[in-house]
């Protein structure tokens, strides 16, 4: 008996330290794995040798779009046909057995997380994410249901407020993409649903102020992101819809803010200048050496600011858009949350600068230029100030990026060498010239974009590199 015992200790013991080697072999892989890009781009390992230890200490991945996909989708196929069987006969249950069908699943999908974590490092991803999708179906039909059970009086915004506000613990425990995915649309719909309220006029003594939930319910989501010992970075699905839901956000609280409730009236108009200020600091967001280093396509965040940002850049080179901007500048520093943004873009850009991140910062000047020509704009000239100097601004930063590659930066010369051909192509297009002549502009300079674009590849691939920016 005592043999037997000893042998089982000595079992679990042995399987104790073989999880947490295991785990010490995936930190010391992953580390590898980021240092990697660095020291290849500084010569001290080949492409070659780079690439022989990737394959020998490969890493393996926390889990796939596809184990993700299985899990949440079999988890939510089983909560989705659990309602369905429950909802048949709802009518027919007295009270307690309602109540215990709602709390019933809750506390069985407390007990498959509590055993999922239980596994530690050996549990599999989809395991995660079915257990933590599960649990987060159990969590709003519990509410939901005791909601309706008890005639709560509750609104539906209310219920997804409190529903994201329980469930965020699970995407932490859980490392869990899909709840994670899950909250961010969720505390995204709620913002917008309660910046409605108070654009329509309905009810708007009532709704939440996002101006300070928002912020604070998107940083729920930090604890996994970028991950406890803030080194891992998400993936770029994951990315993607953290920047797609912080974008929404942001511009949902800058229309929150925008109204005034001593000043309501019918007509709404989102101030254009604080639009910019949003996408400026959604550009300028700071990232650790690895996530400078990443290629443009894995920073959605940059990306889609800064589409934003050239977007109303280039519409401001028309006299009356440029005209209502300078005219939005001065109700918006009346607006708390102005400063706000322009604090945090002020803060931001302070740290791009230090990094050397010179292109996000040439993007992110044009929500600044506003600010810089209201005072310089004359009395009665309109726009045409501020519409000059945003072409100027445009064909300077497009300058920027196309000499930031060719010093030895990452710059980003396609797209400097695509704004100076939408700039042409705008002017062509408002010139007094005959069809025949703006025809023959365009194919120049589609042929001019085409043998740039060429050019830029074959340099690329002869001398790859470069700082990142």
């Amino acid at each position: 008996m005592e043999k037997r015992c000893g042998v089982a200790g000595h079992a679990g013991l042995g399987r104790a330290i073989s999880i947490r080697g295991r785990r010490m072999r995936l930190i010391h892989h992953r580390w590898l794995e980021e240092q990697l890009p660095a020291w290849e781009r500084e010569g001290l390992v080949t492409a070659e040798a780079a690439r022989t230890l990737r394959d020998r200490y490969a890493v393996e991945p926390p889990g796939g779009l596809v184990q993700m996909i299985v899990g949440a989708v079999g988890a939510v196929l089983i909560g989705t046909g659990l309602i369905a069987v429950l909802a048949c006969n709802w009518d027919d249950f007295p009270r307690w057995v309602r109540l215990a069908l709602a709390l019933g699943p809750l506390a069985v999908t407390q007990a498959v997380s509590w055993w999922v974590l239980g596994r530690g490092e050996t549990a599999k991803p989809w395991r995660r994410e079915a257990a933590a999708v599960l649990q987060t179906l159990a969590v709003g039909a519990a509410m939901a249901l005791v909601s309706q059970i008890y005639n709560l009086p509750e609104k539906w915004t209310d219920i997804v407020f409190w529903w994201c506000v329980v469930s965020v613990p699970l995407a932490w425990a859980m490392r869990s993409q899909a709840v994670a995915i899950a909250y961010l649309l969720g505390i995204t719909v709620w913002t917008v649903a309660e910046s409605l309220k108070r654009v329509n006029l309905h009810d708007a003594i009532n709704v939440a102020d996002v101006r300070i939930w928002f912020p604070v319910l998107l940083a729920g989501i930090l604890p996994l992101w970028p991950g406890p010992d803030l080194r891992q970075r998400p993936r770029a699905g994951s990315r993607l819809v953290l920047a797609v839901t912080a974008l929404v956000g942001l511009l949902a609280v800058t229309a929150y803010a925008t109204v005034r409730p001593a000043f309501m009236m019918p007509s709404f108009r989102l101030s254009p200048w604080l639009v910019m200020l949003s996408a400026a600091a959604l550009v300028l967001f700071p990232l650790d050496r690895g996530g400078i280093a990443e290629p443009l396509a894995r920073k959605p965040q940059v990306v889609l600011g800064g589409l934003m940002l050239v977007v109303l850049a280039l519409m401001e080179t028309y006299e009356r858009p440029a005209r209502d901007l300078v005219a939005a500048v001065w109700p918006s520093l009346q607006l708390h949350w102005c400063w706000l943004l322009l604090a945090v873009v002020a803060g931001f850009a302070v740290v791009a600068f230090r990094q050397g991140r010179f292109a996000v910062l040439a993007v992110a000047s044009f929500a600044i230029l506003p600010l810089l020509a209201a005072p310089l704009s004359p009395q009665g000239a309109g726009g045409w100030p501020v519409a000059i100097a945003y072409s100027l601004a445009l064909l300077a930063m497009a300058i920027v990026l196309i000499a930031l590659e060719f010093v030895g930066r990452q710059g980003a010369a396609r797209i400097g060498a695509a704004m100076i051909m939408l700039l042409v192509i705008l002017r062509m297009a408002d010139a007094d010239l005959s069809l025949l002549a703006k025809g023959i502009a365009f194919i120049v300079i589609g042929c001019g974009f085409l043998a740039f674009n060429a050019f830029v590849s074959r340099r690329r691939a002869t001398n790859p590199g470069g700082s990142p920016a």
